[in-house]
């Protein structure tokens, strides 16, 4: 009789934001490097191939596809510049997760160099290297 009903909406927030306290301080708070990129990315690489993965995998899979989502989404916000020259010029018909994430891992591998560098970096020149832009694109 006296028993209070949640709302799914507070039941959510109540979860995540335990899951949240659960995570050490650090977490996401480092800068990604082109290694860590390439250790997480591998995942979901492996998954893409069709390998099953553990946990701890799975979890470095879906971290790597928002990674490379929120990067993919930029391009459709803005434009990526250095040096005041658009950066990278994806397809009309649009670049998928798949295709980028395989790009960046494969500029990764041939750059083991730029392991310690970063991650956004990394992943900005792999593209910019696969698609180029022409001068008119700038």
């Amino acid at each position: 009789m006296g028993r209070k009903i949640i709302s799914t909406e507070i039941a959510v927030t109540l979860a995540l934001a335990g899951w949240l306290a659960l995570l050490p301080p650090s977490a996401g708070a480092a800068p990604v490097t082109g290694g860590d990129l390439l250790n997480r990315c591998a995942s979901s690489e492996k998954s893409m191939n069709g390998a099953p993965l553990s946990p701890d995998e799975t979890m470095d899979a879906m971290w790597c596809m928002g990674y490379v989502s929120g990067l993919l989404d930029g391009f459709s916000i803005g434009d990526f510049r250095v040096a005041g020259a658009k950066a990278v010029c994806p397809p009309e018909e649009s670049l998928t997760r798949s295709e980028a994430l395989k790009i960046i891992n494969q500029w990764l591998r041939d750059h083991p160099q730029d392991s310690d560098k970063s991650g956004r970096r990394s992943a900005i020149i792999a593209l910019s290297k696969a698609f180029p832009c022409k001068r008119s694109d700038n």
